[in-house]
């Protein structure tokens, strides 16, 4: 057998920056930028449509799951058409009128020209400010106003406003007016003319509380920030069509409560608009202010979602610490002012917010007024009985919740959320009865676009997995498969219940979990395979073929979606892995024939996996996964059995196929189902670090699949029994190689223990020492006894690498 050089020409540096998933293409990105942990939908609340955008989020606002821009029209009221169409007593049809108004038809224009010549003037004076100050499609460049043209508008618009005898043109023409003197940068005529124009008119449309909005510029503009929240406050309150721009103002200037702002408000419901658009700001607890609206306004459509609100900003105290979803940007998800503080008040806080549920849930006032209802409030009160880990009250307050009627959808489903939650976190033994609620729940959560409800998916799934495996390990820690899946000391779980628990951790992969899109809370369904013992595989596989399964046994496997083939072929890849060729051989083939005759067979297992040569010297493979697990099986069994150079061959083909099985090899694809060139740094170079804790850097510096431990054992034992020298070195040669990829694998590790910004010519010194002292031991070995042999000669002459081998220069592969 010729052997040339068994490694890839790819740099590792070029590896490193560019990863090829062979045989799977990479799903989506998160669903949902606005991703957190959070088990609790605000969506249970009343909240309208066009509110959710100010629902909690760790982004600038709640971008709308469905996809929606913030600013899509639909969205926004269209008070202006509608405003037009009375004012028309509808003798043009609405659609008509907001083309007019908004893109560019003229049939507007042409009705009012020929009924109504006041009319026909203002919306010609309109479309004249509009050209002055064009919008601009691009916000990154602003469109250039024309000064010189706005003032004269202006001027035009008080001579207007003082003629006009049409109480509906008068107003729009001191809102003009008002504008106008904004644009040209004059905040505080901005005030004189709202003053002037807009406060005395005794017909008040939307129209004046955009004045208004214009008004509170200027305030704002001038200084006075208390005065600028107070008229913010009435236009968020009164104008739908102006409440984003209001809100907005105070989250982009970073302006909050002030007593002072406060002060100004001369009604109850000025005072509580003053208190609701402060309570929706980030970075600021908002109990208090909502304490303050149900007294003042009990009729207001905000108190639930700003309930909401504040329940999923303190859910973040709850799930921060270990959790790899807020790991990687804790400090840009912060939304208080004394983050290290308030974690320490957590529990004392949401005490305070549940009885504020329990009150809100008892207030008739809410309920009459379509506010609050009972059942919302005795949800969010159980959920934060949940949060604080007292199950016993939460589930007695959901009953309650349930009970009680509601025509609001996802608030049914968010009590049934909370119910799976519930079950999920008791510590009593698994029931048939327990067993037949789980599966109803799964099958219902499973497979969403909402990060809420596949968050709560994994929890429980996580949480079952555990009780299980008779562990008591945290969710953060559950991967379970990287040792053992043996139960705690005290009890150890069964054959049947492991493999319930692998197929319960297999359902939090973002491969089964979800249609569309990975969450950041999903585990990685290729990891957990590559990570599971052998034996925890049979039981897998056990557990499906069972004759007597219950139909929750029927149930979960259904909802994995796996088939005997998956199963066989995953057995077969477990044992492979661990060198049970004959097990895996067996296994391999209950496979259909039609699998290995498929892709990915046909496209990363063609070539003969005995065989190690340079890529224009590849051999065709003769071999399927059965016949090839049978043919290593028969060599160790004929090597056992065999003395020197026959020994030392049968040990080198067994040498050459456990190193194919590897990813430096041909026949990986028979132990994972995935190969990338950035391997193993692949696990290490992950954003926020959560693959890393699943792969575990001590397994990854130990893995056979990137150190070839066991094609070095092989090889090593064909240099030992070899009495021909040629076949001595180049067995020892091979050894020597596979020493080099367990150090490359020692040294990935390495590197991301020690930061990735370290100093490289202090790294390199480091891992050349590292090197020479643990794993040069077959690399000197071969240097100092076989340089002048043939094999040496002949791989001098054809392989381009192997000089550089020679020479050490491999060592630092990757930089």
């Amino acid at each position: 057998m010729r052997l040339s050089n068994p490694f890839s020409a790819l740099s590792r540096k070029t590896a490193l920056a560019f990863a090829i998933l062979l045989g799977f293409a990479c799903g989506p990105g998160p669903s949902d930028i606005n991703e957190f942990m959070s088990f609790f939908m605000p969506e249970s609340s009343n909240a309208k449509p066009e509110d959710q955008l100010y629902f909690f989020s760790p982004q600038i606002y709640n971008t709308p799951e469905n996809g929606l821009p913030v600013d899509n029209d639909s969205l926004v009221v269209d008070e202006s058409t509608q405003a037009w169409a009375a004012y028309l007593k509808n003798a043009l049809p609405a659609p008509e009128i907001r083309q007019s108004l908004y893109k560019g038809s003229t049939a507007l224009s042409r009705y009012l020209q020929t009924n109504n010549a006041p009319a026909h003037a203002y919306l010609t004076f309109l479309t004249d400010t509009q050209q002055a100050a064009p919008e601009s499609e691009d916000p990154w460049t602003p469109a250039k106003a024309d000064t010189t043209r706005l003032t004269a508008l202006l001027e035009q618009a008080k001579t207007a406003y003082a003629s006009a005898a049409d109480p509906f043109l008068k107003e729009r023409y001191g809102f003009q007016a008002v504008k106008l003197a904004d644009q040209i940068g004059d905040p505080a005529q901005s005030q004189t003319l709202y003053d002037q124009f807009i406060k005395p008119l005794t017909r008040k449309s939307y129209v004046s509380d955009w004045a208004l909005c214009r008004r509170a510029g200027a305030s704002l503009a001038l200084g006075d920030t208390a005065r600028a929240i107070y008229e913010f406050a009435q236009v968020f309150d009164r104008c739908p069509s102006r409440r984003r721009e209001a809100e907005a103002s105070l989250r982009i200037h970073g302006l909050r409560f002030t007593e002072k702002a406060l002060g100004l408000a001369q009604t109850d419901q000025e005072k509580a608009a003053v208190y609701a658009l402060c309570a929706i700001q980030p970075k600021q607890d908002a109990l208090s202010f909502l304490e303050e609206i149900v007294k003042l306004t009990p009729q207001n459509p905000l108190i639930e979602l700003i309930f909401a609100r504040e329940i999923n900003r303190n859910e973040y105290y709850f799930f921060t610490e270990g959790n790899p979803v807020y790991a990687y940007d804790e400090a840009s998800r912060r939304d208080s002012i004394a983050f290290t503080k308030r974690r320490t008040e957590t529990d004392s806080y949401s005490g305070k917010l549940k009885a504020f549920a329990l009150d809100a849930a008892g207030n008739k006032q809410l309920s009459q007024q379509n506010a609050g209802s009972p059942a919302f409030f005795l949800t969010a009160a159980a959920y934060l009985d949940y949060l604080r880990k007292d199950y016993a009250s939460a589930g007695k307050t959901l009953e309650q919740a349930e009970q009680m009627p509601t025509g609001n959808e996802t608030l049914k489903k968010q009590i049934a959320v909370q119910q799976m939650l519930l079950l999920a976190a008791q510590p009593e033994k698994i029931t048939p009865e327990t067993e037949s609620k789980l599966i109803g729940y799964l099958e219902r959560f499973g497979k969403t676009a909402s990060f809420r409800l596949n968050n709560a998916f994994v929890r429980a799934c996580q949480q079952f997995a555990s009780r299980y495996k008779g562990s008591a390990a945290s969710e953060s820690s559950s991967w379970g498969w990287l040792t053992s899946c043996m139960g705690s000391k005290k009890e150890a779980a069964s054959d049947a219940d492991i493999a319930k628990a692998f197929l319960l951790t297999m359902l939090t992969t973002h491969e089964l979990a979800t249609d569309q899109a990975y969450f950041m809370n999903n585990t990685d369904q290729l990891i957990i395979e590559d990570s599971t013992s052998a034996a925890t595989a049979q039981k897998v596989v056990s557990f499906a073929m069972q004759p007597s399964a219950t139909d929750f046994d029927k149930r979960l496997l259904k909802l994995t979606g796996f088939d005997n083939d998956y199963l066989y072929a995953f057995l077969g890849r477990r044992l492979m892995a661990e060198q049970q060729y004959n097990a895996a051989a067996e296994a391999f083939a209950k496979v259909s024939e039609k699998t290995w005759k498929d892709e990915p067979f046909t496209l990363y297992f063609t070539v003969n996996p005995f065989t190690i040569n340079l890529p224009d010297e590849k051999t065709d493979n003769p071999y399927t996964p059965v016949t090839f697990a049978r043919r290593m099986a028969e060599l160790e069994t004929q090597a056992k059995q065999a003395s020197g150079d026959q020994a030392a061959e049968l040990y080198y083909q067994l040498g050459c196929g456990a190193y194919n099985l590897s990813w430096h090899g041909n026949a990986w694809l028979l132990v994972h189902r995935f190969r990338s060139g950035v391997e193993p740094n692949v696990y290490i170079y992950m954003p926020y670090g959560g693959q890393t804790d699943r792969i575990g850097l001590e397994r990854l510096a130990n893995d056979n699949y990137y150190t070839t431990a066991a094609a070095q054992r092989y090889f090593g034992q064909s240099a030992k029994a070899a009495k021909n020298p040629e076949l001595a070195a180049r067995s020892l040669y091979m050894t020597a190689r596979c020493e080099e990829h367990a150090f490359l694998a020692r040294k990935a590790v390495e590197q991301a223990q020690r930061g990735f910004d370290a100093d490289p010519a202090l790294f390199n010194k480091s891992m050349d020492s590292l090197r020479q002292g643990q794993y040069a031991t077959y690399f000197n070995q071969y240097r100092q006894q076989y340089t002048k042999s043939s094999f040496h000669a002949d791989m001098v002459r054809e392989c381009a690498l192997y000089s550089a081998f020679l020479a050490g220069e491999t060592a630092h592969a990757g930089e």
